[in-house]
């Protein structure tokens, strides 16, 4: 086995922390079913400017409760950027199902639900990557989502954005197109400035190459949205939603102490060790002794 310790000291280790793990994916399965964000919603998370703005938005404070109801951990947001957001996660719940990994990352399935949410729940699809994390000998464990860029302009501009690229083009200032859209002149430098972070404006702004082709090929992006209730608003049943979904794997994680069945032999227990270990889930494992008792 070379210099590599075992991910796990017993067998019996190995189906407890499988057992952890099939219950953490039947509650992230159904916590992204029932979790999907309106884009009005989604969009206030797109437009802020800092991680202070972000961290305080609904849905973002929706997301870290509803990664914590699921057990992957308690997210904290370290970097928004206009294509990527980065999320640190303290003392991972799911670093701690592997304690004999020593200079490795091993938290697959959280970098799996961030990117789940993102494309399922938020419209945002991208790719996630875990940057750091404990067992690698990192001090948090900390994930890249990276976002497509013509998924966020489709999502991040709304109608009076585009109003406000085709004032600026007519030459009208921040004051004029306050009062033509019925806003403070304060909420149109706001939307100037986001304009600015995404590109669509320079420093002085004016429109920039990005803009043009925003303005040129823009109009027909995002331009039916749906509205629906946020799902925030629902927290109990979808809470109610992830108990039941792993109610089965608690239940047959229970039985592991149990008087046993059937006879256990011990090629059994090495052959089913070995599959183990080349299984990315607790379901795949048990699939796999099902169709191989079928066969026998």
């Amino acid at each position: 086995m070379g210099n590599h310790s075992n991910e796990f000291s017993s067998f019996a280790e190995t189906i407890s922390s499988l057992g952890t793990l099939t219950k953490l994916e039947s509650a992230v399965s159904t916590a992204i079913k029932t979790s999907r964000v309106p884009p009005k919603e989604t969009r206030k998370l797109l437009k802020c400017m800092n991680i202070q703005e972000a961290g305080n938005t609904a849905l973002f404070q929706f997301m870290r409760d509803l990664f914590s109801k699921v057990g992957v951990g308690e997210l904290e947001i370290v970097r928004n950027d206009i294509f990527r957001f980065d999320f640190a996660i303290e003392n991972s719940p799911v670093c701690k199902l592997y304690p004999h990994v020593k200079g490795k990352k091993t938290c697959y399935i959280t970098a799996e639900s961030l990117s789940q949410f993102f494309s399922k729940d938020l419209g945002l699809p991208g790719t996630v990557e875990e940057i750091a994390c404990c067992n690698a000998g990192d001090k948090r464990c900390e994930f890249a989502v990276s976002l497509q860029p013509l998924a966020v302009y489709q999502l991040a501009l709304d109608d009076v954005d585009k109003s406000i690229i085709e004032s600026i083009m007519d030459g009208k200032n921040s004051k004029q197109m306050a009062d033509a859209f019925d806003m403070s002149e304060d909420e149109a430098l706001f939307r100037m400035n986001v304009l600015k972070r995404y590109k669509i404006l320079s420093d002085s702004y004016e429109l920039t190459e990005i803009g043009e082709t925003y303005h040129k090929y823009g109009e027909g992006m995002g331009s039916t949205e749906e509205d629906f209730q946020a799902p925030w608003k629902d927290m109990a049943r979808i809470s109610g939603a992830i108990s039941a979904a792993t109610s089965f794997a608690e239940a047959f994680t229970e039985t592991a102490d149990e008087e046993p069945l059937w006879d256990v032999k011990e090629k059994d227990i090495v052959n089913l060790a070995e599959e183990a270990k080349k299984s990315k889930s607790f379901a795949e494992l048990l699939s796999k002794q099902v169709k191989s008792d079928m066969e026998e």
